[in-house]
Parts: C-alpha cells; sequence; structure tokens
C-alpha cells in the first residue's frame, strides 16, 4: 500500500522546510501505531516498566523515524515507522530485562522437544506430553514456558506480527508492493493461519483475542475466567508452540 498524494504532499514540503508545525502533524497521524505497537509488546515487559514507559520510548522512535524518513526510497512511512518504534520500545525493556545464558540454554531444550514430539506423533504435542519428556510436573513446566518469555525479546523479528507474519524486520522495509515480498507475505499468514488451527481451543483464544483483538492480559483473563497469571502461562506455551510450527512449515516449503 503506498500513500497517498496528500500525505507525500506533507513529506515533501515537511523534507525541504522542516516546519514544526508539519513534524507535529505526522507525529499526530502515526501516535495510534505507538500505541498500537506499546500495547502489543508490553506483556514482555518486567513489573518495572509499564505501557506508558513504552509508550514515551515508542514516540522517541517515531520522531527518529520522521528524521531519518527518505521519501525517494519508494516505501511507505508506516512500514518505516513500524521498525523504528519497534526497536526504540525493545530497546527500552532491554535496558531492564537482561536475559541469562542459562534461559537460552532452556528455550533450546524446549523447542528441540516439541520439534521431536511433533515428528513422532505427527501432531502438535499438548502440554502434557512436552512436560511428561522433560521430566516435568506440569507446574515445573509453566514455570518454564514463562522463564523464557523475555527470550522473545531477542527474535521478535521471527515471532508472531499478524502483519508481517515471521518476516523479519530488515525483509520489511523492502518495496511493499514487489510481487515477490507481497507472495512471501501471504504464505506466512497462511502458516500462521494453519498453526493456530492447530493449537489447543484455549491457547488458540488466548493468541486470538490478544494479537487479533487488541485484549491485556487482564482483560483475556475476565473473559476465560482465569487468572492472569494462568493466561500468561497459556500464551507462553501457545507462542513456543507457534514458533515451532511455522518454523517446520518455512522448512518444509523452502526444502
Amino acid at each position: 500500500m503506498s500513500m497517498d498524494s496528500e500525505e507525500i504532499k506533507l513529506w515533501e514540503l515537511y523534507k525541504s522546510t522542516g516546519r514544526p508545525e508539519l513534524q507535529e502533524k505526522i507525529v499526530i497521524k502515526y501516535l495510534k501505531l505507538v500505541h498500537f505497537l506499546a500495547h502489543r509488546l508490553v506483556s514482555y515487559s518486567t513489573p518495572t516498566l509499564d505501557r506508558e514507559d513504552l509508550y514515551s520510548a515508542g514516540v522517541i522512535g517515531l520522531l527518529e523515524a520522521i528524521e531519518r524518513f527518505d521519501l525517494s526510497k519508494n516505501v511507505t512511512f508506516k512500514t518505516f515507522a513500524t521498525l523504528r518504534i519497534k526497536g526504540a520500545i525493545i530497546d527500552e525493556i532491554r535496558k531492564f530485562d537482561w536475559v541469562p545464558r542459562s534461559v537460552r540454554k532452556k528455550s533450546k531444550l524446549l523447542d528441540s522437544t516439541i520439534h521431536k514430539l511433533f515428528a513422532e506423533l505427527d501432531r502438535l504435542p499438548t502440554d502434557q506430553e512436552i512436560a511428561d519428556e522433560l521430566e516435568l510436573s506440569m507446574t515445573e513446566y509453566y514455570q518454564l514456558t514463562d522463564s523464557i518469555g523475555p527470550l522473545h525479546l531477542s527474535s521478535l523479528d521471527s515471532t508472531i506480527d499478524l502483519e508481517y507474519g515471521e518476516q523479519s524486520y530488515s525483509n520489511i522495509i523492502a518495496e511493499e508492493e514487489d510481487y515477490e515480498v507481497e507472495k512471501n507475505k501471504k504464505i506466512m499468514k497462511e502458516n500462521l493461519v494453519e498453526s493456530l488451527e492447530s493449537l489447543p481451543e484455549k491457547e488458540r483464544i488466548v493468541i486470538t483475542l490478544y494479537y487479533y483483538e487488541n485484549l491485556n492480559l487482564k482483560e483475556i483473563a475476565a473473559v476465560l475466567e482465569v487468572t492472569e497469571s494462568r493466561v500468561s502461562q497459556i500464551h507462553s506455551s501457545a507462542l513456543n508452540k507457534l514458533r515451532t510450527m511455522m518454523t517446520r512449515k518455512r522448512i518444509a516449503q523452502e526444502a
């Protein structure tokens, strides 16, 4: 999707004059995008950070995107700004949230276990089956999935993003109407839909409400009549399974 003529004129005028009131118009136009991305990423933050902290970081990212945006690159500002805003928010979270090597090791073990069971069962394994394979109780299993939640920060460019699927940030900054880019986005969206359908009902509901309906964990807990902690467990478990399924699909398609 390209920018309309009115927005292009606004950008041309701002880039040629640098007038503050034009910058303000652009900022106001894209504040909703900052709110949206801050809402998306707040679940990855620590208790010391809230959505307003992330929103403030996102606004800084938006301002940086405005100054760095090059109209001649034939990329929409929304696409370019999404990258910059996400990066600013993630940097803010990482200041307060360092992932130790032990957590990364646990994540690799969990991923390999899900892959192994997937191959053996020819279907997505249940939480109980994964826990049994790891010789963990269900409580220990959910503690594991919760503990590796912050690790998603280090690979947000390969986790769930409903606009770009599993496409990396570097690929996002490409001509949006390029045939290959559009084709890849379509394939990734199809893979995501298929993967979602394979999830257990409650996990599918949590992912749908969170990523499609924009509900936060507290709101989802109210819908499902469970605790917010339980929703967090379901969310973490679902993300791990989705990542495994998306990876398997991508490998199969590239083979």
